[in-house]
């Protein structure tokens, strides 16, 4: 049975027009070599139909949302997390079995999901991305409760938890065919970009690892910083444990693999 990925990542109030940007396909030139731009127009939103707005700014949207219902007469950090964008997928095999009114069905009941527990109001969009290798969804979720903001306080590790668990519960009820993750894994992440550099560098001796049984992951992980640069971020691949150790311990001198290859 196929797993749910349900990934989450924090924004503040200047990250959100190249989110924006990123998750609308309004970028010219796109970095991530997996954008099929020919394919864009296939990339919907679940949104209902009345609260779908393409002039709409995101930027302006989650301020207008935090200042009518934040209780605090203090003015929001500049440094505080006013958004946070959950990415929904899971791998290649469920969606080839789906036809593209299924696909959006999976997605609307995602939606859904989350729209009950953390408000509809809160949701300011909901885009699926056709358009790479794996559909998924870009979801964003202004993280206000009981008046005040707070990502921290609603996406705490109990309730992060709780999603991981509840969700694919839910969607398996509704008959989809899919489960949650795996508990408690050790697999460790490393990008494209950085993979390709540090085993280029570091061809030396035996091999670091067999690339043929490297695992690509299905849901691309957005960097916040990418956004400032203007950049969009690449997709992971997937090492086992004892070959990411391998590789991190060939790096001499240095604490941080990222850190080293930037060196190199």
């Amino acid at each position: 049975m196929s797993q749910l990925a349900a990934h989450m990542q924090k924004f503040k109030i200047g990250n959100l027009g190249g989110l924006q940007r990123h998750d609308e396909r309004t970028l010219q030139n796109h970095s991530n070599p997996d954008i099929d731009v020919s394919k864009s127009s296939d990339n919907f939103s679940v949104l209902p139909l009345e609260r779908q707005d393409p002039k709409r700014s995101l930027h302006k949207q989650v301020q207008k949302t935090i200042a009518d219902e934040r209780v605090s007469n203090r003015a929001v950090r500049k440094d505080a997390v006013v958004l946070t964008e959950w990415v929904i997928s899971s791998d290649l095999t469920f969606f080839e079995g789906l036809s593209r009114d299924e696909a959006k069905q999976f997605f609307t009941d995602a939606y859904q999901w989350f729209a009950n527990h953390f408000g509809a109001d809160h949701i300011p969009y909901a885009t699926v991305h056709m358009d790479e290798t794996t559909p998924h969804m870009h979801m964003g979720v202004i993280p206000l409760t009981n008046g005040r903001l707070s990502a921290k306080a609603i996406f705490n590790r109990e309730a992060l938890r709780f999603i991981q668990a509840d969700l694919p519960q839910k969607l398996n009820e509704k008959g989809w065919n899919i489960e949650r993750g795996e508990r408690g894994s050790k697999r460790k992440h490393l990008s494209v970009e950085r993979y390709k550099e540090a085993a280029e560098s570091l061809k030396q001796g035996e091999p670091l690892f067999d690339v043929s049984k490297l695992e690509h992951e299905c849901v691309p992980i957005v960097n916040m910083f990418n956004f400032v640069k203007g950049k969009e971020a690449t997709k992971n691949y997937i090492l086992p444990l004892k070959d990411y150790q391998r590789l991190t311990k060939r790096v001499q001198g240095f604490s941080d693999l990222g850190h080293a290859v930037k060196r190199m």
